[in-house]
C-alpha cells in the first residue's frame, strides 16, 4: 500500500532508526510539531475570513476526536504486534537453550573422540548462540554469526551421522534427533529475530498522527488557543510511544533487546572447558 510523499518519510525514519534511535524519536516529534503548526495556521486563516459558529467548532472537535481515537487504536494495535513478537522472541530462546543442553548431554554418551568433539563444538555453538542473541548493529557482524552458526551446525551432524553408521544404537539416534531439533530451533529463533511489524502498519500510523496532530492544531487555531505546554507535552508522550514500537522491533539493533541469558545458563552448566 502507497501512501506517496509519507513512504519517503517513512523511509527517512527507517533509516535514521537503524542508524540513531534518538535521532528517529527527534525526527518524528519535529515531524508532528509541524504538522500541529500547520494546523494551527490553517484554523487561524479559517478563523479570520469567517468567524466560526459553535456548531461549526463542536463538529471539528467531534471529527479531532474521532481520528484522535483512531490513532490511539492503530498505535495500541501496532504496540501489540510488537510485544507479540518479543515475546515470541524469548520463548524460542528459551527453547533453543533447553535443546541445546539436551544435545549436550547426549553427546557426552557418545563414545571415544567423537564424544569430545562435539563437546567442544555445542560450547563453541552456544558461545555463538549467545552473541547472535545480543546482537549486533553492524550487519555483516549479524551474517558472520549466523555462516558460524550454519559451519558448526553442519560439523556437528557430520560427527553425529558417523557415530550412528558405526553404531547404529536407540543412543545414537535420540542423538542425531536432539541436534536435529537443535538445528531446527535456531532457524526459528532466526525467524522470529527478522520477524518484524508490518511495514505498511507503521507508515499507517504515521500517516495517521500527522492528520490527527494536524486536525488538532486546525482545532487549537479555529477557536484562537495555542495551548502550548500541553501540546508539547501530548507530542512527546506520543512519540514516545512510537519509538518503543520501533525500538522492540529491532531486536539486534536497539535498546529493547532480548536476554541471553537462557543460553549463559545453559553454558554454565557445561561446566569449565576441557
Amino acid at each position: 500500500m502507497s501512501l506517496g510523499p509519507f513512504d519517503t518519510l517513512f523511509a527517512s525514519l527507517n533509516g535514521l532508526a537503524n542508524g540513531n534511535l534518538h535521532l528517529a524519536g527527534l525526527f518524528v516529534l519535529l515531524l508532528l510539531l509541524l504538522a500541529l503548526e500547520i494546523g494551527v495556521q490553517l484554523g487561524q486563516f479559517i478563523a479570520r475570513r469567517h468567524a466560526p459558529t459553535d456548531g461549526q467548532k463542536s463538529s471539528v472537535n467531534f471529527a479531532t476526536a474521532g481520528m484522535m481515537g483512531l490513532l490511539a487504536f492503530l498505535l495500541g494495535v501496532s504496540l501489540s504486534m510488537a510485544s507479540d513478537r518479543y515475546q515470541q522472541r524469548r520463548d524460542s530462546v528459551l527453547a533453543e537453550a533447553n535443546a541445546i543442553g539436551t544435545a549436550w548431554l547426549r553427546a557426552t554418551v557418545a563414545t571415544g573422540a567423537e564424544g569430545e568433539a562435539m563437546q567442544r563444538l555445542l560450547r563453541d555453538y552456544t558461545e555463538t548462540r549467545i552473541a547472535v542473541v545480543r546482537g549486533s548493529s553492524d550487519p555483516a557482524e549479524v551474517d558472520r554469526l549466523n555462516q558460524r552458526t550454519n559451519s558448526i551446525q553442519n560439523e556437528l551432524w557430520q560427527i553425529a551421522r558417523t557415530v550412528a553408521e558405526r553404531s547404529p544404537t536407540p543412543i545414537s539416534g535420540l542423538l542425531l534427533s536432539s541436534l536435529n531439533e537443535m538445528i531446527d530451533l535456531s532457524l526459528t529463533n532466526r525467524r522470529n529475530f527478522t520477524s518484524h511489524v508490518p511495514a505498511y502498519v507503521l507508515r499507517l500510523l504515521l500517516t495517521v498522527s500527522v492528520f490527527a496532530v494536524g486536525a488538532v492544531g486546525y482545532g487549537f487555531g479555529l477557536v484562537g488557543g495555542r495551548q502550548p505546554g500541553l501540546s508539547v507535552l501530548l507530542l512527546g508522550v506520543w512519540t514516545l510511544a512510537i519509538v518503543l514500537i520501533i525500538d522492540i522491533d529491532r531486536p539486534q539493533s536497539g535498546e529493547v533487546r532480548i536476554d541471553p541469558a537462557p543460553l549463559v545458563w545453559t553454558l554454565q552448566g557445561f561446566g569449565p572447558a576441557k
